[in-house]
């Protein structure tokens, strides 16, 4: 593709990008208008000729180019981040706020945007206070109030000059542009006469009455932040995409080098102590004092007016998304350009109330602050999109490295905490109180952004990371495929019981499974599914849903069970519903081949039974005196230690928060009490053994129980409980009840590997040489017994071969084969001390029918 033809696809994309939230058509404004313009302005501004003499004068001018340096690298930094997201998506009204909120999500991008709208707002004051001091310089008022006052008049001007509209305050900016560059030239010509170069060499390094760097940053950094004034108006841009990266990049651009330029023409002009002392040096070596003077009202006046345009519309499009409520009412524009015109009303509002409470060198701190952190955001989140690997993240923009965002966003983190540690802190501080608010707000909306990508990138690491490590009950966590009913309400309590069961660290999957064959069926689970969805979606604790279509019950739950899950997360418990009050054999015949194909398939199993009674006594557990009685009937296997592991995740994160666990041991031997008593205290597990029982007492004993956990095992297609009861008769004047059966080995207390870590790594590397030197041999072995062949080969043909080579190759051969098998069996007994130290290492070997087709890796042969 041509750089035509991908040019015209641009615009062609950014058309679609001319109507607001609102569908109503906006003001199109091209790229050296819309951006460059109000960008450049903006930058060769205030700073520029009130107070850059001041910070060189107070750094010097090693430091000072520094300040230049890092300020721009920021900015340069920043807009490739800008440049890769503008070319990423459709941009629409809203700039930073608009890019940050659609790639990092609406808790993200709401906080930066308030943040952002707030800056842009106080930058107003800044400007304005700015052209105050000017005016007050040419009038010569020494009164401290007439700055503020001209400031407060300057607002209310440019209040109307912005409710007229963009396109005007955009035209107005041409005349301002012209009024500056007339103003620089002016300065250069009158300063050209008076450079003395051995000046610069006394001023390269701090006078003695200076200021630190970091509070020189401070003050230089607000002529930077101009760069993403022209990315404010990105809603009234023709193409957008194309505008902010070419805009942006050339005010950058120009803006650095008049910096550098003035910077460096000051350090030869006039020593430190008069740069400090005058903050008019500027007026006063120009050509004519007085193009400066129309210079610096124009500069300041067009920053306040960038300003005062840009920061409505970041709060327009923040409050068409209804992210903040109160906010909602900013939304609506006026006019066929969709003026913000009540945003413009609370921005002037904003600029008066700090025209009134701070002066210029107050204020800069405050908003190099805020737009440090809203620049860090813009570096972070394009780090996040790039990282991620997301599949839509396909910027036009060739340049971008997902390194050079994540340095920015390390730059501009530096900036904050080195310029003022602990109102970075409190910064930070609100930025995440904002956006933990934003992201619990039931009004959030929602879009596609890179937060999804992110995570989904996180948990490929995550379980292939899984996947390396040994599977152990040391840290078990139920991964739960719930198999539920038709009955809307045993299907809503199985999931309550389920998320008990997670304890804060597992996973639910409620499965429902459609019996039948052909597109019918399949119709039939869509339309389950959605339903199944929907109910799922209420409620606090979060629940996956599936639904499956199958020819035969026991079929379904073999396939769900067989493919549900990734890598080494796979599902280790299954959790059925018994019947309440609509028993039915062949239904309960069904339910038992059911939970025998889960066992067969080697998951733990359990049967959730809760009455009406016993839930409702259960949930109105809260206001009775006495806590919840958790009743566990332990048996001396597998079983009984997985049920007191699930009756204390129910203690972790439900209403059985409080509850207290008794376990009861099915015994005859009263010795068992001490030492079951034993082993769950060496678990660690908060339960209190009340002594042994029998079978026959179960009922009596449990009936005044809130939830009780007994074992269960499947005969012949049925369900039977302690002693052999069948289910159906057992739960009888039960509570809630849970019977479960441990389909594998399950252990309570599995300590760490005390394996010797050294040993291991030594042994494992003498078995891997050793291994090495078998394959070597094993493949001179194979080629001198190949040789042998085909000399016996070429006797029996009648070829002549010397008896005596025919006899000498098939010694060596048969030497050669002795010596592998010799270097094999050293080999194989080294990988057996491997397995002796951590019996957790990969050393199975195969067997020599499988060598063919294989590849060595480091380690024992592995299959391909």
């Amino acid at each position: 593709m041509t750089a035509k033809t991908t040019k015209s696809a641009e615009r062609a994309r950014d058309k679609h990008t001319k109507t607001s939230g609102e569908g109503t058509p906006r003001a199109q404004l091209s790229t050296f208008g819309g951006v460059f313009t109000p960008s450049v302005l903006t930058i060769l501004g205030l700073v520029l000729f009130l107070r850059l003499g001041f910070v060189t004068g107070s750094v010097g001018l090693a430091e000072m180019l520094l300040i230049l340096g890092l300020s721009t690298a920021v900015s340069v930094l920043t807009t490739f981040s800008l440049a890769a997201l503008a070319t990423n998506l459709k941009v629409g009204g809203g700039g930073v706020y608009f890019l940050i909120s659609r790639t990092l999500g609406p808790a993200f991008g709401g906080a930066i945007g308030l943040v952002l709208y707030l800056a842009m707002s106080i930058s107003v004051a800044f400007y304005t206070i700015g052209l105050g001091e000017a005016v007050a310089s040419v009038v010569g008022n020494p009164d401290p109030m007439f700055p503020r006052l001209v400031a407060g008049a300057s607002i209310v001007l440019l209040l109307l000059v912005a409710w007229a509209g963009a396109n005007i305050a955009t035209k107005a900016q041409y005349l301002v542009m012209a009024c500056l560059v007339v103003a620089i030239i002016g300065f250069f010509a009158g300063v050209a006469d008076q450079l003395e170069p051995s000046l610069a060499a006394d001023n390269f390094w701090k006078p003695g009455r200076g200021i630190s760097f970091w509070a020189g940053f401070a003050l230089f950094f607000p002529a930077i932040t101009g760069f993403t004034q022209g990315v404010a108006m990105s809603g009234d841009l023709k193409t957008p995409s194309r505008s902010i990266s070419l805009g942006t990049f050339g005010a950058i651009g120009i803006s650095t080098v008049v910096y550098l330029a003035v910077i460096i023409t000051l350090a030869m002009a006039a020593p430190l102590a008069r740069l400090q002392d005058d903050t008019a040096i500027m007026r006063d070596l120009s050509l004519t004092y007085w193009l400066v003077d129309v210079g610096v009202i124009a500069a300041t006046l067009s920053s306040a007016i960038a300003s005062m345009v840009g920061a409505p519309r970041v709060l327009q499009r923040l409050a068409a998304d209804r992210l903040i409520e109160p906010l909602e009412p900013f939304a609506k524009g006026a006019g066929p350009s969709d003026n913000p015109r009540r945003g413009i009303l609370l921005t002037s509002g904003i600029g008066l109330a700090a025209v009134a409470l701070g002066d210029l060198d107050m204020v800069a701190p405050i908003i190099s602050m805020f737009f440090l952190a809203s620049y860090g955001m813009i570096n972070y989140a394009t780090y996040s999109e790039a990282r991620a690997a997301s599949t839509s993240f396909r910027p036009r923009f060739r340049f971008f490295d997902w390194r050079l965002s994540l340095m920015g966003t390390g730059l501009c983190l530096l900036a904050v905490l080195a310029m003022d540690p602990l109102a970075g802190i409190a910064a930070g501080g609100a930025l995440f109180w904002l956006y933990r608010y934003l992201s619990r707000s039931p009004k959030q909306a929602r879009w596609a952004d890179s937060t999804r990508g992110f995570h989904a990138s996180n948990m490929r690491t995550n379980l292939q990371n899984l996947s390396l490590q040994s599977d152990t009950t040391r840290d078990w966590r139920p991964v739960t495929v719930a198999f539920a009913p038709r009955d809307p309400e045993r299907r809503h309590r199985l999931r309550g019981v389920a998320h008990w069961l997670e304890g804060g660290a597992g996973f639910t999957t409620i499965v429902r499974i459609v019996t039948g064959k052909g597109p019918m069926a399949r119709k039939i689970a869509g339309r389950i599914d959605l339903e199944l969805q929907s109910e799922l979606s209420g409620g606090d604790d979060i629940v996956y849903g599936r639904v499956v279509a199958a020819d035969t019950l026991d079929g379904g739950v073999s396939a769900m069970l067989q493919a549900h899950g990734i890598g080494a997360l796979r599902p280790n418990l299954v959790l059925t519903s018994w019947f309440d009050d609509d028993f039915d054999p062949q239904k309960a015949m069904d339910h038992g081949e059911m939970i025998h194909t889960a066992v067969r398939h080697g998951c733990n199993v359990g049967i959730v039974h809760t009455p009406d009674q016993g839930w409702a006594k259960l949930h109105h557990a809260a206001g009775r005196a006495n806590p919840p009685v958790i009743r566990v009937w332990w048996t001396d296997d597998h079983t009984g230690q997985l049920l007191t592991m699930l009756a204390w995740m129910c203690t972790r994160e439900s209403i059985l928060k409080t509850a207290s666990i008794e376990v009861c041991v099915e015994s005859e031997d009263p010795s068992a009490t001490a030492r079951v008593a034993a082993l769950i205290d060496d678990a660690r597990l908060p339960a209190d053994v009340v002594g042994t029982a029998s079978a026959a007492d179960f009922n009596r004993l449990n009936a005044t129980a809130d939830v009780v956990f007994a074992p269960a095992r499947v005969r012949h297609g049925q369900v039977f409980g302690p002693g052999d009861q069948a289910l159906a008769e057992l739960v009888k004047g039960l509570g809630v009840s849970v019977f479960a059966h441990a389909a594998s080995p399950f252990e309570l207390d599995v300590q760490p590997d005390e394996t010797d870590l050294a040993a291991v790594a030594d042994a494992q590397e003498r078995a891997v040489a050793l291994s090495s030197r078998a394959d070597l041999l094993s493949q001179e072995a194979a080629t001198l017994l190949v040789s042998a062949e085909l000399l016996r080969i070429e006797q029996q043909d009648g070829t002549r071969v010397s008896s005596d080579s025919f006899a000498a190759v098939e010694q060596q051969a048969r030497q050669a084969q002795r010596v592998y098998v010799d270097a094999r069996t050293r080999a194989d007994e080294a990988w057996r001390v491997v397995r002796e130290l951590d019996p957790t290492a990969a050393t199975e070997d195969l067997k020599p029918q499988d060598w063919i087709g294989t590849r060595r890796r480091n380690g024992p042969v592995t299959r391909l």
